[in-house]
């Protein structure tokens, strides 16, 4: 139960970070790394994962209350005292990680040209429409990809079967 809690949170994280192609081998400079940290806090990322986070852990709050039959409030109480705070905190060395994956795959100039793409008003518009969409992309990947995807392993582990190979089972 715990893993599929860490195995969303780590989708949701990938979500978060957009990804980008590296362009030197060299260490984000100092300015790099500030830029890149504007650029986490402009996009609002931590407050993403915050919107984000009670969605993951909510199908294991429903458990805890389920076999907590009469102690609900007792679990939510702790849920919002303990493991939402937790989580908050873990997070912080993830976005310094993110943002020091800006400034490797950036450069100032780049980190500076996008910082001021969020301050036109496409930009502005797509900070303030992103909640939403990933709300909506995370509901829509939970009733479309299910099936899509079960019949894609189906079809692989049919092949591997297929070529002789011992598919695992679970």
């Amino acid at each position: 139960m715990f893993k599929r809690i860490a195995a969303g949170l780590i989708g949701v994280c990938i979500m978060a970070a957009v990804p980008a192609y590296a362009q030197t081998a060299a260490p984000p400079s100092p300015k790099a790394l500030e830029l890149a940290h504007k650029l986490v806090a402009k996009t609002n990322a931590a407050n993403l994962m915050q919107q984000l986070i009670p969605t993951v852990i909510e199908p294991v709050v429903q458990k805890l209350k389920i076999v907590n039959p009469g102690r609900e409030a007792d679990v939510q109480a702790l849920v919002d005292k303990r493991l939402l705070p937790d989580f908050n905190t873990a997070m912080v060395p993830f976005f310094d990680a993110v943002a020091a994956t800006y400034a490797d795959h950036f450069t100032e100039a780049e980190l500076g040209q996008i910082l001021a793409f969020y301050d036109t008003p496409a930009g502005a518009k797509l900070l303030t429409e992103m909640p939403a969409l990933l709300q909506q992309t995370m509901a829509k990947s939970k009733t479309m990809l299910p099936p899509v995807l079960g019949k894609v392993m189906n079809d692989f582990a049919a092949a591997c079967k297929g070529e002789g190979l011992t598919v695992p089972q679970g």
